[in-house]
């Protein structure tokens, strides 16, 4: 089977559990088969990020708050408190391993200081500086998390137990780019094998294990 007809069964499969979800979560999933993509509601997708970032060591996420083109979130990092207009990129899941793109095309400020900040973003927008900002988020930023101006990277183990957890994804993989519209997040999946997990962890409801018609 090819690996496109592969992806089409297990989006049409994918579309046809999502109708027997509950009424109460129904609302939370979208399939479009046809543009091999699925879309998540953004109260699912804070209650990932949540627990993701919960074990993150010196990082705290005080405040989430869903737009139709971004998220504004409130971060304390190592002391320090952030606010950041930020959206998911890309998102890839593997070896009990998590990656996380985020792009920051909004503000990105130190609550405390928000005319420093404002110029450092001026600088920043300018194209001037990059480098010498990448080596201060280098400083300031915990393990995991890199951001050049533009995007914040942040990687990390999945935690042991809870909705997405390592044994998930110790055997599978899954790539995905991501689109940000008013409903949620539009999930195009680049590499399949471990869609399905993900979907029955997102829901905590059981999947079917094989694609219809296989």
């Amino acid at each position: 089977m090819s690996g496109q007809s592969l992806a089409m069964k297990l989006l049409e499969g994918a579309k046809e559990w999502a109708k027997r979800l509950p009424s109460a979560l129904s609302g939370d999933l979208a399939v479009d088969v046809g543009g091999k993509r699925l879309r998540v509601s953004h109260v699912r997708v804070e209650t990932v990020v949540r627990q993701l970032l919960v074990k993150v060591k010196h990082l705290e996420l005080r405040h989430w708050e869903a737009r139709p083109e971004l998220y504004d979130i409130r971060l304390s990092v190592k002391g320090w408190k952030l606010r950041v207009e930020t959206t998911l990129e890309r998102v890839e899941f593997a070896s009990g391993r998590y990656r996380l793109w985020l792009r920051t095309p909004g503000r990105v400020e130190l609550e405390e200081s928000r005319g420093a900040s404002s110029l450092v973003m001026g600088v920043l927008r300018a194209g001037a500086g990059r480098s010498a900002v990448r080596a201060l988020a280098a400083r300031l930023l915990p393990p995991g998390m890199r951001w050049d101006g533009q995007v914040l990277q942040v990687e990390g183990k999945l935690p042991p137990e809870g909705v997405l957890s390592a044994k998930l994804f110790e055997n599978a993989s899954l790539s995905m780019s991501v689109e940000h519209v008013e409903e949620g997040l539009w999930l195009g999946a680049e590499a399949w094998p471990g869609l399905l997990d993900l979907l029955q962890a997102l829901f905590g409801t059981e999947l079917p294990r094989t694609p219809p018609g296989t």
